[in-house]
């Protein structure tokens, strides 16, 4: 061990130091020994010069960003004879539980010093789109809003692979329907981290968002001049722009594994509605049903997402 002395960088500056009981205090660190830490209350800077046992702090976050963590036992421990504890073997027990409760709150602290996200989407490229999306954690982080953006620049083979699950207009006259592209998609989510204080947490939240989407489908036409009591069959193209509106339920865990470094697991089910700005396929069909799409509701959406970024 080494003897550090830690002055004030600016009126306004403040260091916090962290109990292994898990208490917060806004201080100036004034001296670091072996054994104790000096401070005086940071509200309260010409008052007492306070002293504290080296074995009940966790955590020092200066006011220049450091941090200086402290992981000497309690000196109680270090100078009652194991038979005591050996003799009680709960108290040993709850002792280890505090101490590593103690060192998770400074792992979370550390972690969730730094309040924003931007992360790059992994799974995106596969879905023929780029996408980034920006999460920002509120309430000491217990909860975040989570806003995905993305650009499509070929055919989305996930969108294509959830009409084909839940029901595509393939009947009353529609065939062949297939998305080309998605034009962009854009969301809003509000996730609550169901872990506590813990730099790996489970989430869970409802998403609103949309997507537009162009693509192609052929419909049937008939030749009005029966053939031997049978119909001429043609088909005809359309192309299509449509608006995808989408309503889940977001469940995941967020992966706080460095205060600038973090990754993200998403999986998304609920309902999405269409609405066609051009070319409906209602309009094609060969009867007066006036339907044409065969949806699974209230569940007829899926998505995944697996994200890396940098919080700041």
């Amino acid at each position: 061990m080494f003897l550090a002395f830690f002055s004030a960088a600016g009126a306004f500056a403040q260091d916090q130091l962290f109990k292994k009981d898990n208490s917060k205090t806004d201080v100036k660190v004034l001296e670091v020994t072996p054994t104790e830490i000096r401070y005086k209350l940071f509200t309260y800077q010409d008052g007492p010069t306070i002293t504290v046992l080296k074995s009940e702090v966790a955590l020092i976050i200066y006011q220049n960003g450091t941090h200086e963590t402290f992981n000497t036992p309690p000196p109680a421990a270090q100078s009652q004879p194991m038979v005591i504890y050996a003799a009680d073997p709960s108290r040993l027990r709850a002792r280890d539980r505090a101490y590593e409760d103690s060192m998770k709150l400074v792992r979370y602290r550390e972690a969730t010093a730094t309040k924003n996200l931007i992360s790059l989407n992994l799974l995106e490229p596969l879905n023929g789109s780029f996408g980034v999306s920006y999460l920002r954690e509120f309430a000491d982080g217990l909860f975040h809003a989570y806003v995905p953006v993305s650009a499509g620049f070929s055919e989305p083979y996930f969108n294509q692979l959830n009409n084909t699950i839940f029901g595509s207009p393939y009947n009353n006259g529609i065939t062949n329907f297939k998305f080309e592209r998605k034009t962009f998609e854009g969301g809003l989510g509000f996730h609550i981290h169901t872990s506590g204080k813990r730099a790996v947490t489970h989430f869970i939240g409802p998403y609103v968002g949309i997507a537009q989407f162009t693509g192609h489908y052929d419909s049937y036409v008939y030749d009005p001049n029966y053939y031997y009591g049978s119909q001429q069959q043609a088909y005809l193209p359309h192309s299509f722009v449509m608006n995808r509106y989408t309503f889940m339920l977001d469940n995941g865990i967020l992966f706080r594994v460095h205060r600038n470094f973090n990754m993200m697991l998403l999986a998304g089910l609920g309902y999405h509605s269409d609405d066609y700005l051009s070319n409906h396929p209602k309009n094609y069909t060969y009867n007066n049903y006036g339907f044409y799409y065969s949806s699974n509701f209230p569940i007829n959406s899926f998505k995944l997402n697996l994200s890396v970024g940098y919080r700041f």
